[in-house]
């Protein structure tokens, strides 16, 4: 029995140890006051916006200080959320390895996301529509020979390599109408390569430093065996956002193409993604975008040549009231 005893006293000894090791070590330092310091400098160094909204960002910094400071591990990320979100940035995120981005604002416009229907534009066809660039664009012809693409995304990524297959499908339409409703944006260089098979001539473009000087423009030149120079109809809605701004930008100065719908989202950010101490990332905007009179793309949005209407409602009974405009104009 003695011995029996001694074995547990030693046992005891051992997970008292090692309870005791655990508690003098402990987690990883919690690095929630070095994320949020790094984030005040991003913002108030790089970020595109500071003067443009008029944000009194030293004032955020220290009204948020403390609670980023009180926050321990993820309770850091509602902090977060809310301190960013005082930007009224649709662009800014915080990224986790291995999780999803967590977008701090949700512009206004974006309520109109039900307001488009993939399942009702096909009842506009006589004919199955097609997929291509991992199912990435749909297309096909309507009748009375209009070309239809629709474009969900601008994003990085080998499916614009389709792209030219799809044009060349409808390379004998009449005219052709271009969808990126609810096209969240994407890539610039995925923009030109589209723009480039409607311009007869090349096109500059600029993007512009939060202090508003103009950086080296970018030149898109004529690409492809054909420029498709019939007449295009590019539709935007609310939900068109950031490169899908950018897109109606670069093509409204063809003579042929004309935008249909609503007010875009309003995101005119080109951004980059930072690493933070913790190994968190943050995508910040630190260039911007404009109009080609010079106005604002952020919060403003890209109007419309024909502003037409569209409510959830009218996706329930069926309609799509855009599409139905743009198919008269190219009548």
């Amino acid at each position: 029995m003695k011995s029996v005893s001694k074995v547990w006293s030693v046992l005891v000894v051992v997970l008292l140890a090692g309870c005791s090791e655990i508690l003098v070590h402990g987690p990883d330092e919690n690095r929630n006051t070095e994320d949020f310091n790094s984030i005040a400098q991003l913002i108030g160094n790089r970020y595109a916006f500071v003067h443009f909204k008029h944000v009194n960002w030293d004032s955020l910094v220290v009204a948020y200080r403390p609670l980023a400071t009180s926050a321990a591990g993820d309770e850091i990320y509602p902090v977060f959320h809310r301190w960013l979100g005082e930007l009224k940035d649709g662009h800014i995120e915080l990224r986790t390895e291995g999780g999803f981005p967590v977008i701090t604002y949700k512009p206004p416009r974006f309520q109109n996301g039900k307001q488009y229907s993939p399942l009702v534009v096909r009842k506009y066809f006589d004919r199955e529509l097609r997929l291509a660039g991992d199912g990435n664009m749909e297309y096909e012809i309507l009748p009375g020979n209009i070309g239809y693409m629709y474009l969900s995304t601008f994003t990085d990524g080998t499916w614009i390599n389709d792209f030219d297959v799809v044009l060349d499908y409808l390379r004998n339409t009449k005219a052709m109408i271009i969808d990126v409703r609810n096209n969240g944006g994407g890539a610039g260089n995925q923009v030109f390569f589209i723009v480039s098979r409607f311009i007869a001539v090349p096109v500059q473009y600029s993007l512009f430093l939060p202090d508003g000087t103009a950086q080296p423009p970018f030149t898109i030149n004529p690409r492809g065996p054909f420029i498709y120079e019939k007449p295009v109809v590019i539709l935007i809605n609310g939900m068109s956002f950031s490169a899908a701004e950018m897109f109606p930008i670069l093509l409204r100065n063809v003579p042929t193409v004309a935008t249909v719908g609503d007010t875009t989202g309003g995101g005119g950010g080109a951004n980059e993604v930072f690493t933070l101490p913790s190994g968190k990332r943050i995508r910040i905007p630190i260039r911007y975008f404009t109009k080609s009179n010079g106005e604002m793309v952020e919060w403003n949005g890209v109007y419309p040549d024909v502003w037409v209407g569209q409510t959830e409602e009218d996706v329930k009974q069926g309609r799509d009231k855009q599409l139905e405009r743009a198919i008269n104009l190219l009548k």
